[in-house]
């Protein structure tokens, strides 16, 4: 079940062709959380995730609502279910778009049975209630650094997150996917917490963020959620939130998870704003940090 956010959409750039299209699943207590990314003006229109299969109704609706007939790009920041589970059935909607990915992500898209059992056996039920993933033809998928729309698209490789994960710059816009975590908005401070579930691998993800300095744009758009105009703070701010929260669970890696999490919310102020958060945020961002906690101990244990 999907319904309209519970909170105000956090605010976007002056780009009036630029809107991010929110992909609620009130089920699962998941608000203010998924979204897509829309750019629809002159030179044509690209989509960035279009979410989970169960959202698909709910964007296939947003779109319609602006008229949209056709896209000309879908942009996938990486194929986990909650950002590219429903491509394939978004494509069955309009078929004439092109699919950008990462080159790993090509075979899982065309045959999604490894994804989808793989994404079963992290995310449990929750994988249920996304729904099922079905193929996407081959011709239909691109793999490419530049994209020629407008002025050009970039497209980053910017493993991290994912193996496979990339971000793509467009004018004012870089679209960041998750590589420098999870941001939630209110009204005064930052909320910002990584993202490293497993399998995470410190240097790629530290390489990743060098890599994107050169990319910045005035507009940083997230995956998780919204957008934040303050490009080169927030790089830092999550370059320098990774290293503390590796260094805290290194020397707290014997503890119990929920003891670690307690001791991550006591010594990084801006993770310690969770309690500000509205309580099924709170809920739901207490979930997936322990699954970041798990990446981390799973690198510092290979190690």
């Amino acid at each position: 079940m999907t319904s309209p956010p519970s909170s105000p959409i956090p605010k976007l750039s002056s780009e009036p062709s630029l809107h991010l299209i929110p992909l609620d699943i009130i089920e699962i207590g998941y608000t203010n959380f998924i979204s897509s990314w829309l750019y629809n003006g002159p030179e044509g229109i690209f989509l960035i995730d279009p979410g989970p299969a169960c959202t698909i109704p709910v964007l296939i609706a947003a779109l319609r609502a602006r008229g949209i007939e056709n896209l000309d790009y879908i942009l996938l920041t990486h194929i986990h279910m909650d950002h590219a589970g429903g491509i394939g059935h978004l494509l069955a909607e309009f078929p004439a778009a092109k699919v950008v990915c990462h080159e790993i992500a090509v075979r899982h898209l065309i045959d999604p049975s490894r994804l989808w059992e793989g994404s079963r056996s992290v995310i449990g039920k929750v994988a249920d209630v996304y729904g099922g993933i079905i193929p996407v033809p081959e011709d239909k998928i691109i793999v490419t650094d530049r994209i020629d729309f407008g002025d050009g698209i970039s497209v980053i490789p910017a493993p991290g997150h994912a193996s496979h994960h990339q971000c793509f710059a467009f004018r004012d816009h870089l679209f960041v996917g998750e590589l420098m975590g999870t941001y939630v908005h209110l009204p005064e401070e930052l909320y910002l917490r990584p993202a490293t579930p497993s399998r995470f691998v410190l240097e790629d993800y530290l390489t990743s963020m060098h890599n994107l300095e050169k990319y910045l744009r005035p507009n940083i758009c997230f995956a998780h959620y919204g957008l934040r105009q303050d490009p080169t703070d927030i790089l830092s701010t999550a370059r320098s939130q990774l290293k503390l929260w590796v260094r805290i669970i290194d020397e707290n890696r014997d503890k119990e998870l929920d003891e670690i999490l307690i001791i991550l919310l006591t010594e990084d102020k801006i993770f310690g704003r969770l309690g500000k958060l509205p309580p099924l945020i709170q809920k739901r961002e207490i979930h997936f940090v322990r699954n970041s906690i798990l990446g981390m101990l799973e690198y510092l244990r290979s190690k």
